[in-house]
């Protein structure tokens, strides 16, 4: 078959729409008229760039979830040939085709169609001499080649060599720093800002829910009639979810690596990937991939930790380390850093500016932008924890001052027991289930907070006895009498409390468990009773003991 049946045959070819992450193939039907002409010239300058024409298409590596479609989708494995269709999820695979590679990223899709690689969906990386379709337009490189995907990003940048399209009744030659736009068919000068390329997988990151206030619920999009279901601190977003905002209320979510999108009201958003990658030089870093379906999202990504895309109905954001907004309908402010924007005509925006329709603007605060920067400003100061323990107590109970949105939790005889907010920004725990056999006890206080916690560790101990008094000897002298005993308890401190004709003397003993003690005390009437009694730091308290005074020389 020559290269002109080829391109006749992919006009009426299957056209296999696929949403990587599990989701069902959809297959279309396009027929349309073939310039012959056009096939022909196609055909030379690919004999021309000695593309092999007919090679199948081998994988060459695979990470993470990839999988090829056969009678059913299945996962895929190193040496495969792939003869229908590959989808990726969370992971990167790489496919030898002709005398080319192409790399093909988390959440992308392509079929096969006369052994030639047809890009989908999601984002490539080409390289070496080749041919493939895309967009309904077939192209042939002999270098270094990006593709975008994922609407309303629709193009293709060269890095390095050439590549050829035959886009309807033409035929054009793109060079090194320059892209084509398939939406508007427009070609313009390319630099490239994000080489997500020349990082290597090595495996699947995280996208946590940190913080919730107000109605928020995370709803599978895969799956139909699938019920949402509230979102919970801590809770992790799986591949095909979707995070959804309710009247005044908004999610924070924080990446593997740093950084964090906070979600305003009545907003949706779904992460599409978050991987593990390894940069050329060895740091560990990772990709983000969002998409935006409604609403407006406040992202602030960490510098220095790899690629962040974020995609909405009409722009697409990527980053490597900014404070910026997104909104739905195409409005991006940057605070901090700079936004590329490879959509349309692949701009840059820098820090004071926005882009609003198709206009760049000088930035422009609204009370949204207040309150998420106040929002910032509370989630970055340090996190305060006073703690009012008493360090020898009958029962655990502890008394905690932190910010408001703070989770406490204290973690005693390998059990961890949540604080309850009593009031604002004060925490106390509540009463345990299970009372602590008495005893010593390390106890470890956890403070979380969106991106951060603290901890503090306290010694406690749990004691419910009174003190022992034994051994006592009351001796009169004159008009003193002399006290002497011993005492045996838990605490470190126990208080004596000896009356003496209705006056009332006490003394602090500081003992390890046992201590005995020596006192002298007043004696107003030879005769007089005196009540002795105990009390320890726990607050146990014995029965008060009543002794006379055996005494010896004249008053």
């Amino acid at each position: 078959m020559t290269r002109g049946d080829r391109l006749r045959g992919r006009e009426h070819a299957p056209h296999l729409s696929q949403t990587p992450g599990g989701h069902a193939a959809r297959y279309t039907t396009r027929v349309r008229l073939s310039n012959f002409l056009l096939c022909a010239l196609v055909c030379g300058l690919t004999l021309t760039l000695g593309v092999a024409r007919a090679a199948p298409s081998v994988l060459r590596e695979v990470g993470g979830s990839v999988e090829q479609r056969r009678a059913v989708w299945q996962l895929a494995a190193v040496g495969e040939t792939v003869e229908q269709a590959l989808r990726v999820g969370a992971g990167r695979a790489t496919l030898q085709s002709g005398g080319g590679q192409v790399l093909i990223a988390s959440d992308s899709a392509l079929r096969i169609y006369q052994n030639e690689p047809d890009l989908q969906t999601g984002k490539f990386y080409l390289s070496g001499q080749l041919s493939f379709f895309s967009q309904s337009v077939h192209l042939a490189s002999d270098g270094r080649v990006r593709l975008d995907l994922r609407a309303p990003t629709r193009r293709l940048a060269i890095i390095a060599g050439t590549a050829r399209l035959a886009v309807g009744s033409r035929v054009l030659t793109l060079k090194a720093g320059e892209q084509y736009d398939f939406a508007t068919k427009r070609i313009t000068p390319f630099a490239e800002r994000d080489a997500w390329y020349d990082s290597r997988f090595v495996g699947e990151g995280e996208a946590v829910v940190q913080a919730v206030k107000g109605p928020v619920t995370i709803q599978s999009v895969t799956t139909q009639a699938s019920p949402a279901h509230n979102a919970a601190v801590d809770e992790r977003l799986q591949s095909g979810q979707q995070l959804n905002t309710g009247p005044n209320a908004f999610a924070e979510v924080g990446f593997t690596g740093g950084g964090y999108l906070r979600l305003q009201p009545q907003s949706a958003l779904s992460v599409l990937s978050v991987d593990r990658v390894l940069s050329q030089e060895g740091k560990g870093q990772r990709e983000i991939t969002l998409q935006l379906t409604r609403g407006s999202a406040w992202n602030v990504v960490a510098k220095r930790q790899g690629g962040y895309e974020i995609t909405t109905p009409t722009v697409t954001a990527a980053v490597r380390g900014t404070i910026f907004r997104v909104d739905e309908n195409g409005l991006v402010k940057v605070f901090e850093g700079q936004v590329a924007l490879p959509s349309g005509v692949g701009l840059q925006l820098d820090q004071g500016q926005q882009l609003s329709g198709d206009m760049v603007q000088a930035l422009v605060l609204d009370a949204s932008d207040r309150v998420n920067q106040a929002l910032d400003r509370q989630r970055a100061a340090p996190t305060r924890l006073d703690l009012t323990l008493a360090p020898t107590a009958s029962e655990l109970s502890l008394t905690v001052r932190s910010q408001p949105n703070t989770r406490l939790s204290v973690k005693v005889a390998g059990q961890d027991f949540p604080l309850t907010q009593s009031a604002e920004g004060v925490f106390s725990l509540q009463a345990l289930k299970n009372r602590l056999p008495e005893g010593r006890y390390d106890l470890t206080l956890t403070a979380r907070r969106p991106g951060s916690s603290t901890s503090l560790k306290r010694n406690v101990l749990i004691d419910r006895s009174p003190p022992v008094v034994s051994r006592v000897s009351v001796l009169r002298l004159g008009r003193t009498v002399r006290l002497t005993g011993q005492v045996t308890d838990r605490s470190p401190s126990v208080q004596l409390s000896a009356e003496v004709n209705g006056r009332v003397y006490t003394r602090t003993l500081h003992l390890p468990q046992q201590a005995r003690f020596d006192w002298l005390l007043p004696l107003p009437e030879p005769g007089a009773v005196i009540k002795l009694s105990a009390a320890d730091a726990a607050g146990n308290a014995g029965a008060a003991m009543e002794y006379g005074a055996v005494g010896y020389g004249a008053p």
